[in-house]
Parts: C-alpha cells; sequence; structure tokens
C-alpha cells in the first residue's frame, strides 16, 4: 500500500470538490450575510495541503484496486467533515456530531435532518445544505474526473468502487468520456427541473434548492413543511416527475440520445421494471387511501398517493404531506419500495431494481427445481445469462445489506426507542429515503437521538452509499497486507 500516493489522491480530490464552497460564499457576498469567510475556509485549508501533495512524485494514474477503494472511503469520510466545519463555523450546527450527521446526509442524498427549524439558517448555509446533495447525487468521481484530467488514467478503479455507479465501463471507450457524458445529463436534468419549477411560481432561489435535491434522490427543502410548504400540485408533479428521472440509469439518456431512440430507453429492464413498480404501488395506495376514508376524492388520493410511492421508489424522501396517519399497509409498501431502490447508475439508494430482480429469478428458479430436481436454470438480464460468480455477489451483496440493515437497527433499539423507530431509521438511512416512521416520520426529525446514534447512523448512511463492500473490505486483515 503506497500511503504517499493515496494521500495525494485524496488531497486532490477534497482540493477540487472544495472548490463547490465557491456556490455558498458567493452567494454570501451577494447578500452580505457574514458568512463568506466561513465558506472559504475549507478551500484554503486543502488548497495548501494541495500544494503539499504536488511535491509527491507518484502518478496518480498509477494506482491499485485496494489504493483505490481506500481513497474512496476516506474521501466519502472526509469531505462531510469539512462541510460539518462549515456548519459551526457558520453557527448554523455548532454540535460536531450533529453537523457531521447532517453533512453526511447530504453528501449520501439520504435527507435525514437533526434541523428543527430549516427556516431561521442562513440563506447561504441552505444553499450549501442543498449543493452537498448535488454533488453526492452525481459523485464525487465523476466530478473529478470530469474536470480534472490528471485523474483520467487511475479513474477506472475508483468508478469501479464509487457507489452511484452511475458509470458503465462499455458505455463509451474512455473512463473520462463516461465521466463527461453523465455529468452533462445531469446538469441538463438540473437546468430543466429548474427551469419548470420557476415557471410553476417558485422563486429562483427554491427552484434551485429543491431542484439540487430532487435530480440527486436526496430530500433536503429550504421549507420546514417540506414540499408540502407550496400548496400547489403542479409544483409536486414536476418535482415527482423529475424523482423518476433521477432514479433512472443516467448513462441510459446519453445512450438514448446518440442513438436517437426511445425505444431503447423504455425497453431496458430496470426502466420497466420502476415504472411497473411505481404504477402499481400508485394504485394500490390510491384505492386503500380512497377506501379507507383518508381522502374524499379519488384525485386527491391520487396526487398525495403517487408523490409519495415516487419519493419512496426514488428514496428521494420528500413528503408532500405528513403520511404517518396512513394506513399501515401503506407505510409498509413505502418501506419496502425505498429497501427495492431504484436503477443500478441513479442517483438513488436502496438495493437497486438489477440485483431485486435477480432475487425473484432465483428464487422462482429454485421452486421450479424442487419439484423438478434434474432442472438446471439460468438467470439472465437484459439479454445476457449471468455467471455464476456474478450470482455469489449479488447475493452476497443482499445478505450484507439487509444483515446490516437489522443490526444497525438493534443498536438504535439498545438506547431505548421503540422497533418501527429505530428499524425504520436503520432501513431510511441505509436506503438513502431520509425520513422513516414513528419518531423519525415526516413530520419529525432526528434531532432527539444522542450523539452515538447520529455517529451510528452516519455510517449507517456511508455503508449504503458506498454499497457496504468498500468500508467492510477495510476490516479485513488481508487488505493490509502486501
Amino acid at each position: 500500500m503506497r500511503y504517499q500516493l493515496v494521500f495525494k489522491y485524496v488531497v486532490i480530490l477534497l482540493f477540487f470538490l472544495s472548490i463547490s464552497f465557491l456556490i455558498p460564499a458567493g452567494y454570501s457576498l451577494f447578500t452580505r450575510d457574514g458568512l463568506t469567510e466561513d465558506f472559504l475556509f475549507p478551500l484554503i485549508l486543502m488548497g495548501a495541503l494541495f500544494l503539499v501533495a504536488l511535491q509527491i512524485k507518484e502518478k496518480v494514474s498509477d494506482i491499485t484496486i485496494k489504493e483505490a477503494i481506500l481513497v474512496v472511503v476516506l474521501v466519502w469520510f472526509l469531505f462531510p467533515a469539512l462541510s460539518a466545519l462549515v456548519y459551526i463555523e457558520t453557527g448554523a450546527i455548532p454540535d460536531f456530531a450533529d453537523a457531521y450527521f447532517e453533512s453526511v446526509s447530504g453528501f449520501t442524498t439520504t435527507g435525514a435532518s437533526i434541523l428543527t427549524n430549516i427556516e431561521a439558517l442562513p440563506k447561504s448555509v441552505l444553499l450549501w445544505r442543498s449543493t452537498t446533495h448535488w454533488i453526492g447525487g452525481i459523485g464525487f468521481v465523476v466530478f473529478s474526473l470530469s474536470i480534472l484530467p490528471a485523474l483520467g488514467a487511475g479513474g477506472a478503479h475508483l468508478i469501479r468502487f464509487e457507489s452511484s455507479k452511475a458509470v458503465e465501463e462499455r458505455v463509451l471507450p474512455k473512463v473520462k468520456e463516461i465521466a463527461k457524458a453523465i455529468l452533462y445529463v445531469y446538469v441538463s436534468l438540473t437546468v430543466a427541473e429548474t427551469f419548470l419549477l420557476k415557471i410553476c411560481g417558485m422563486n429562483l432561489y427554491d427552484a434551485i434548492n429543491h431542484t439540487f435535491a430532487t435530480v440527486s434522490t436526496g430530500g433536503f427543502s429550504t421549507r420546514n413543511a417540506g414540499v408540502a410548504a407550496f400548496h400547489s400540485p403542479v409544483v409536486e408533479m414536476v418535482i415527482a416527475v423529475f424523482m423518476l428521472l433521477g432514479a433512472i440509469n443516467l448513462s441510459l439518456y446519453y445512450r438514448a440520445f446518440k442513438k436517437r431512440s426511445l425505444r431503447l430507453f423504455f425497453s431496458y429492464y430496470e426502466v420497466k421494471a420502476l415504472l411497473v413498480i411505481v404504477v402499481l404501488s400508485t394504485l394500490f395506495s390510491v384505492f386503500l387511501l380512497y377506501w379507507e376514508g383518508v381522502y374524499s376524492s379519488i384525485l386527491q388520493a391520487f396526487r398525495y398517493a403517487f408523490f409519495q410511492v415516487v419519493t419512496a421508489a426514488s428514496t428521494t424522501g420528500f413528503a408532500s404531506t405528513d403520511y404517518s396517519n396512513w394506513p399501515p399497509a401503506i407505510l409498509a409498501l413505502l418501506m419496502a419500495l425505498s429497501l427495492i431502490g431504484a436503477s443500478s447508475g441513479s442517483t438513488a439508494g436502496g438495493i437497486k431494481q438489477f440485483r431485486f430482480i435477480v432475487m425473484l429469478k432465483t428464487m422462482l428458479g429454485e421452486l421450479k427445481k424442487t419439484s423438478h430436481p434434474r432442472l438446471i436454470y439460468r438467470v439472465s438480464l437484459g439479454g445476457r445469462t449471468l455467471e455464476l460468480t456474478t450470482l455469489n455477489a449479488i447475493w452476497a451483496f443482499i445478505s450484507i445489506y439487509f444483515t446490516t440493515t437489522f443490526v444497525f437497527g438493534l443498536f438504535i433499539a439498545l438506547s431505548g426507542y421503540d422497533l418501527v423507530t429505530s428499524f425504520s431509521a436503520s432501513i431510511a438511512c441505509i436506503t438513502s429515503m431520509g425520513p422513516g416512521l414513528a419518531k423519525v416520520g415526516p413530520a419529525s426529525n432526528y434531532a432527539f437521538l444522542p450523539c452515538y446514534d447520529k455517529l451510528l447512523l452516519s455510517l449507517e448512511m456511508l455503508l449504503g452509499r458506498l454499497e457496504v463492500f468498500p468500508i467492510f473490505t477495510l476490516l479485513l486483515p488481508t487488505f493490509w497486507r502486501d
């Protein structure tokens, strides 16, 4: 393990990511809220370390898989710490555990919050809070490879272990081209939604903040009541549509555009699976909400059901209403949707559609084999038969994912909280859903938790964002052996 190279790589990435602090710093300077220097501090700090890192002669393009894993994990742990320093310096969140939780929640696009009065904070702080979603959604690897040519040659390893999986190496011949293509798609979705929200009546500041939180499937809002504060079905529909768009493999947009084929887009198995799940879940929720008398009209039931189903399926975490008192069957459905997640290569969390499909196909195959012992079945996705090693990796991930969810839920329960609060908090954090149920429901937050529980859930958010393997790999003694 070449620690000097790891240090150089981490510092370079953190420095270029720290340039994003210029966004709230510029807004702070424009509004003269006196916080400009606080936002510039991390950039100056990383600038000094960047100059030190440049003295290291190791080439950043010459990085091994082990070193790439360590770089990815360190950056995902350290950049939220820089953000936490800003929250502390500005006085917005004075406690480090709270500040780190809020930062991790932002960068992992979870949307869980410890803030009790969002609207009381300076607008520049809220803008940075939303920006953490936008950066975390696209993933620091794609972001960095798009603007930093020096990392291009060694970027394949980082892309392999960066959890957003927004890049598939077979899409384009070069890693750098892939990263730029994905970033173009991401920026295009951002511009389009901002424009539409502005047309729908939002002011530009709210439109930008909610767009950052939507295309990244994050969930932070500038209002205490969230999206419900705007009392606009049109705004809710625009946000819901872009949550769906953000939940689809970003590379698919580029491929469909290059081939001028909408058929390619809608025929993709994960897109079809996502749309089928959203439609069926919405119909079920609408029926139950109307049948149980929660809403007096089907149209009103559809308005709220569709939004909450999409926010759960995309693991965004926005809430257009307080759904805590909805029928338990719907609440269970929303939790299940967040666990399934959306498409691979999207900004959403969860186990992802392709793993869910493989799980169903394998289960069906094993059931058939029970009655026909000599049966040999194969599992295929997108016209490709999956190898046994791939199937083993998928099942290993699912096993570790659900075990982690259970263990963290158990730890929260040991602090004295009820099972619904504890396990929904665990599910909400590992899937990047954000709001859970009971005490961590859409009308509540995570402020009441003790510091160690917040740090524990911060770790779980990072595990979910990095898809568990990279972090757990560091715990193996063999990882550190040459």
